[in-house]
Order: C-alpha cells, then sequence, then structure tokens
C-alpha cells in the first residue's frame, strides 16, 4: 500500500509472453521477429503509451552539467533552496499525458524537512540501505524498485549510485540531491530538487518504510527525471533497470521452458552476489490487487536468497522473494511465514535462514511453487558468463564499439534484404589463444574454442517529456571471414550460415549471446529487423583470452 493511499500500485513486469513470432522466409533463411508489447496482453504497469515516438535525438533530458549545478547553488540566496528547472514541480513532471495534466492540481509538493514534525530529522539514509527500506507506492515501477531492492543488498554498488553524505536539513543543505546512473556505456550524474509529490500530507509514490529516511523516493524521482516524468517510469523491463543501475549485463530467462539448470543458475547466481528478480505470471487485470494465493499477477519481485535445507520430512529447495509492496501481501501457501512446513526445520537452520514472520512482504516458497505460479527470472552480472551457469567469469578481455544506423547509409535490416542487411555496420573480431583447459571439469567439445559473450545495446534515452524514443526491433549475426579488411558483400550471405546469433530480433533495449568458437576471423552485423530504422548502438565484447574487435569494415573495392 502507498504511504497514505489506499490504492493499490499497478504491477507487472513484460513477461508471460505467449504469442509466436512472426517468421519470414528469405531464400531458405528463417528470420523471425519478436514485439515484446504484442505478445500478449500488456498489464496496467506496461501498457503501450500514446505519446508520439521520435527518433533519438540529443539524449540529454535528465542531465545537467555539473558546472551548471554548481553556479546555480552559488548563486542561491541565504533563506533559497534549489528548484529544478529542468524538472519542475508540477503536472508535467508527473504526467506525459496531456488529458491528465487536471488531475495533478490536487497534488501538492513538499520537501522532506516538510514532512516532518519539529522533533524529527530528515535524513537520505539511516544506517545505510536494505530492501527493507523500500516501499512501493501508487506508481506501477516495480520492475524498477524490485531492481533497486536487489541491487540495495550489496552496498559497494549502492556507494555508486549516490552519496549518503548529502543532508536533507541544516547549515549545508542547499534543497539538490544527486544521484549516478549508468547511461549507455558511462556513468551519468543527475541533479534534482527535494520536492516530493504528496497528497493529504502523504507520499503518493515510493517511499522508505522508515518515514524520516526519503533515499527510495528521491532516487525514484532521479529516475523518472531521465525519463521525461514519472508516468513515463509506469511499466518497464527489471533488466533496463538493473542495467542502469549496475552497468552490467542483464539475461531474462523464461521459466516456462523448464530448463532443468535453472535452479543451479539462480544459485549459482546468488552466491557469486548477482542481481536477480522475477516476475509472476497471471491475470493481468488483476495487477492491483492479490490473488487468493497472496501473489500479485504480472507483479515484479525481487529474489533475495535461494537454499536447499534438510528437514525431518527429507530435502526442499527453497526461494526467498520481497514484493515491493512491503505490506502483508505474501505468498500464502508452503513454506510461507507461518505455515506448518517450519515445524519440521530445525532452530538453528530457521535462524540462518533469516525466518521471521512479519508483514513486510517478504516470504519464503518451494522451488516447485515458484516455477508453477512466476514466469520469467532476471539475472544482472557484473561481468560476462561464459559457460551460462549463473556466475560472472573473469573476462580476461573487454572492447566496447558504438556505432549508427544511418537511413541510406547503413539501416540495412535483416537477412529478408540480403543486398540492404550488406549495409548494415559489419566488425571484424579476431580470436587468437583459445582458453585454458582444465581436464577435471571442463567439457571435452570445448578444448580449443574461445568463449566470448557479445551485447548489443540500442540507444534509448529521452531527450523530450512527451516523446517517446523508439525503440527498435534488434539483433546480431556472426559469420566467419577470411577477408580481414573488408565487409561481407551480399552474395556472401546466400552461399554462408551464419555461425552465431542474438536470437529472434526483439524490441529489447539490449540483446546478447554467448559463444564458443574455434580462433579466427569472425564479422559480427548488428541490425534491426526493419530496413532504415535509425539508431545508435554500442557492441560490448568480453572474452577470457585478448581478442581483437575493429570496425566498420569497408567494402571491397569493385574489380576494373
Amino acid at each position: 500500500m502507498g504511504s497514505g493511499n489506499s490504492t493499490r500500485p499497478k504491477s507487472g513486469d513484460r513477461s508471460d509472453f505467449n504469442v509466436k513470432p512472426e517468421t519470414l522466409i528469405n531464400g531458405g533463411s528463417s528470420i523471425s521477429t519478436i514485439d515484446s508489447s504484442h505478445r500478449r496482453k500488456m498489464t496496467d504497469e506496461e501498457k503501450n503509451t500514446n505519446i508520439r515516438e521520435a527518433d533519438y535525438e540529443d539524449g540529454s533530458l535528465g542531465i545537467m552539467s555539473k558546472a551548471r549545478m554548481e553556479e546555480i547553488v552559488e548563486n542561491l540566496g541565504p533563506d533559497e533552496l534549489f528548484c529544478d528547472p529542468d524538472f519542475p514541480a508540477d503536472s508535467q513532471a508527473l504526467f506525459y499525458s496531456d488529458d491528465k495534466h487536471s488531475t495533478g492540481k490536487s497534488i501538492v509538493w513538499k520537501r522532506p524537512k516538510d514532512l516532518m514534525e519539529e522533533w524529527q530529522t530528515p535524513q537520505l539514509m539511516i544506517d545505510g540501505m536494505t530492501r527493507d527500506d523500500i516501499k512501493q507506492g501508487i506508481l506501477g515501477d516495480c520492475w524498477f524498485l524490485s531492481s533497486c531492492a536487489a541491487v540495495s543488498q550489496r552496498p559497494k554498488y549502492m556507494k555508486k549510485i549516490m552519496q549518503r553524505d548529502q543532508p536533507l536539513v541544516g547549515d549545508e543543505y542547499k534543497g539538490m540531491v544527486n544521484f549516478k546512473f549508468w547511461r549507455f556505456g558511462q556513468w551519468s550524474d543527475v541533479y534534482i530538487d527535494d520536492r516530493l509529490p504528496t497528497k493529504d500530507g502523504k507520499l503518493i509514490y515510493a517511499s522508505c518504510t522508515d518515514p524520516q529516511e526519503f533515499w527510495v523516493s528521491l532516487i525514484e524521482k532521479a529516475y523518472a527525471k531521465l525519463h521525461g516524468s514519472y508516468e513515463a517510469i509506469d511499466g518497464g523491463q527489471t533488466m533496463d533497470a538493473l542495467v542502469d543501475l549496475t552497468g552490467g549485463l542483464a539475461e531474462r530467462y523464461e521459466i516456462e521452458t523448464k530448463d532443468p539448470n535453472l535452479y543451479r543458475q539462480i544459485l549459482r547466481a546468488s552466491k557469486s552476489e548477482a542481481f536477480i528478480t522475477c516476475s509472476r505470471k497471471g491475470d493481468w487485470k488483476l495487477s492491483n490487487k492479490a490473488d487468493p494465493n497472496g501473489l500479485v499477477s504480472g507483479h515484479a519481485y525481487t529474489i533475495t536468497g535461494i537454499e536447499k535445507i534438510q528437514h525431518k520430512m527429507g530435502e526442499d529447495k527453497l526461494v526467498r522473494i520481497r514484493n515491493p509492496w512491503a505490506d502483508g501481501t505474501e505468498w500464502k501457501g508452503s513454506w510461507s511465514d507461518n505455515d506448518i512446513n517450519w515445524t519440521w526445520v530445525d532452530e538453528e537452520t530457521k535462524e540462518r535462514l533469516g525466518l521471521k514472520s512479519k508483514d513486510d512482504g517478504e516470504f519464503w516458497m518451494s522451488y516447485k511453487d515458484f516455477c508453477r505460479h512466476f514466469s520469467e527470472v532476471t539475472i544482472c552480472l557484473m561481468g560476462p558468463d561464459f559457460d551460462g551457469d549463473g556466475v560472472s567469469d573473469q573476462a580476461g578481455h573487454f572492447e566496447v564499439i558504438r556505432g549508427e544506423w544511418i537511413l541510406g547509409c547503413s539501416a540495412g535490416g535483416s537477412r529478408n534484404d540480403l543486398q540492404k542487411f550488406a549495409t548494415n555496420p559489419q566488425y571484424l573480431l579476431t580470436l587468437t589463444e583459445p582458453d585454458d583447459f582444465n581436464e577435471e571439469t571442463d567439457d571435452p567439445d570445448s578444448e580449443g574454442k574461445c568463449s566470448i559473450v557479445i551485447s548489443l545495446m540500442q540507444e534509448h534515452r529521452q531527450s523530450r517529456r512527451n516523446v517517446k524514443v523508439k525503440r527498435l526491433q534488434i539483433g546480431f549475426m556472426l559469420y566467419q571471414t577470411e577477408d580481414t579488411e573488408h565487409s561481407l558483400p551480399a552474395r556472401y550471405f546466400k552461399y554462408h550460415p551464419d555461425c552465431g546469433k542474438s536470437g529472434v530480433y526483439i524490441n529489447f533495449r539490449e540483446v546478447s549471446g554467448r559463444f564458443e568458437l574455434n580462433p579466427g576471423h569472425y564479422v559480427i552485423i548488428p541490425s534491426s529487423f526493419k530496413p532504415d530504422d535509425q539508431s545508435a548502438f554500442m557492441l560490448r565484447v568480453f572474452g577470457e583470452k585478448k581478442f581483437g574487435l575493429k570496425g566498420p569494415l569497408r567494402p571491397a573495392p569493385e574489380p576494373e
């Protein structure tokens, strides 16, 4: 329940994809595309918006230079506090939809100090940041808050996002707070004022469970500023939020595939300090309230623990999950807080698991029930996972390269038109040294191979408040080559199969793939599905051993 408001937050991450991808045929090659917004009915939290689409402009929305910020603060009067000129406290900061601006008139913007009693002192954080601090309000941004809860378990990463010594009252207080988010390959400062939307004297959006603590409300505001408004983060992907908070590599796993290795991946990822979230399947129409079993349809949660325990009746695999509503809306089935199953477990094990009966949104459930009621898991690692075991591996080498799909030049689209496909930017990947091989632990088939993880990210940053940046369906393909100087021509693709690809084209911000390749030369071809779609993009390539990456390659000269 949001602070001071009886309205349930809308819920949901983009999950439960059930519609088969469209398949197009070209010369015997099957090219597939998936638009995540059309695979099923959307939850209220992720519904398609009606704001206009525009191509990427300068991507500077939400970003103020440090020099400009310091100039504004230095020119404040003795009793004057910072008021953000780029994100003013009005209805436009709340909504991008013109028809909703009138509803913002009942909202009163207040600073933390004005929400306190005289004897209370507002603070950015009290005793650090924990997942227990986070409480969702009426905004459907559980995808972002569940990601914050995951990252808050690793203090060293939260220190990168915000400094704790930012006063909200006192002599050094200026009414300004600073956060950092990872945006398209670099960490960017986001400055905001500390005015927050309230109704009847209570915060309407996310808050801390301690009323004197405000980091949750303020980080939500900073993230809303990057997107143009609070309404703009009313629905989204946890994998995007996790990357924005860490700069890591996020991968999504569909539970419906019944992968027998998924439990092992989650377990190993948890032990290796990865960030893990999950989303629940179910009837999207009920996303504003819990089902009888205590779970919310289409909702994003944080996985905060995973254990295999021994007890009097045998053995069970358990998963600990947190609802960002942070209240009594919890799982009511087997292994819930007060379930009889816990009488089988010894006190030492219960203490080790941190078992508590509390209406805080966190609960245990069996892994079997988890697979029955949830649809996907997102794991964010701080490095590449070469073998797909859910653990970040040591990358001996890492390269980043940026490029563009330009109309009439390099926006060639998919293989459905080979002539245009060949005009896409092409990058040469040169692998010279195979990975170290361990006869006792490694797969014999991997001997002599090079492990590579490739990630393609399209630039997806807001430029204007009421204009949605177009999100393309993207993917990449990998081909072996002998020519290290020139791009592959269209005729090459008629007779040579790819040796790897990211999968179906999909309108995710980032797609990735892991590959085991023989030493040699390869061409990476990133593209959108449709030709003539323009965007900037970024390739990140990770390898266990040193490799080469260059480009874009130029076409071979025409024979005279």
